[in-house]
């Protein structure tokens, strides 16, 4: 009898219903190729549907999808229902539309299948199509600039799963900035990351919560950062940042 082959990486993507369908089977075509040449897993979570309100050829799709239908209260507790479910050493999160690039097989091919440090691995995002004053390119990076703003996008994060389980998942009080959150609690606690410059993995479709600048964006981000960063002047200056930010950001989508 074969052995099982240890996930190197699980491609996890939250969706709400069917009608996030067309857009899925778009992820799914992506994710596809890489499937076939390497150890990776794709996991789908359905907060609002049934399997009967997907057509079988995204249930029986050539990337074989694990699918689950459990209700959630957000995209949070999706992300953390698919990180519990997962089998994979790492676990990357997609959006339904989001597309592979070149980079994310060149990144699994340097991988190991065992022994993932508590080190999370990183590639730059693209924005096509951005909206008003969000950035078209996220390239790799893990510094002190999380302090101010969320520079490492989700979709360019391979998480150790233990260290997502170990910090105890997504902070499922936020609605919006629950990714932000983490990336400042893994960070603040030393956690490291690695990358190869230049190295693009996911092109994100466009809709995301966090790229409308609403009152309710920035109200949850004062919170957050109140919860996560330590007292001191970077904490302390945090309000008024944030609250510079919000203008600039909001005048530009307004306008």
């Amino acid at each position: 009898m074969m052995a099982t082959v240890p996930h190197i990486l699980s491609l996890a993507i939250p969706i709400r219903n069917a009608g996030d369908s067309e857009a899925l089977k778009a992820t799914l075509d992506s994710v596809a190729e890489i499937c076939a040449a390497h150890p990776v897993e794709v996991l789908i979570q359905v907060g609002q549907g049934t399997r009967e309100t997907f057509g079988r050829e995204l249930l029986e799709h050539s990337c074989t999808p694990g699918w689950s239908f459990l209700p959630d209260t957000g995209i949070y507790p999706a992300m953390n229902i698919l990180c519990k479910r997962a089998s994979g050493s790492r676990i990357l999160f997609l959006g339904a539309g989001d597309r592979i690039l070149a980079g994310l097989p060149m990144a699994i091919a340097r991988w190991s299948d065992s022994n993932v440090e508590n080190r999370l691995e990183l590639g730059g995002v693209r924005l096509p199509g951005a909206e008003p004053r969000v950035p078209e390119h996220y390239p790799a990076r893990w510094d002190r600039s999380l302090l101010w703003r969320n520079t490492t996008h989700h979709q360019g994060i391979a998480y150790p799963r233990s260290t997502l389980l170990k910090f105890g998942g997504f902070p499922e009080e936020h609605h919006i900035l629950g990714d932000y959150a983490m990336n400042l609690r893994l960070w603040s606690a030393g956690v490291t990351a690695d990358w190869v410059c230049g190295e693009d993995w996911v092109s994100v479709a466009a809709g995301g919560v966090s790229r409308r600048f609403t009152r309710a964006l920035y109200a949850e981000e004062r919170a957050l950062k109140r919860r996560e960063l330590k007292p001191g002047p970077t904490r302390w200056v945090q309000p008024l940042w944030i609250g510079l930010k919000s203008v600039w950001k909001r005048a530009g989508q307004e306008g």
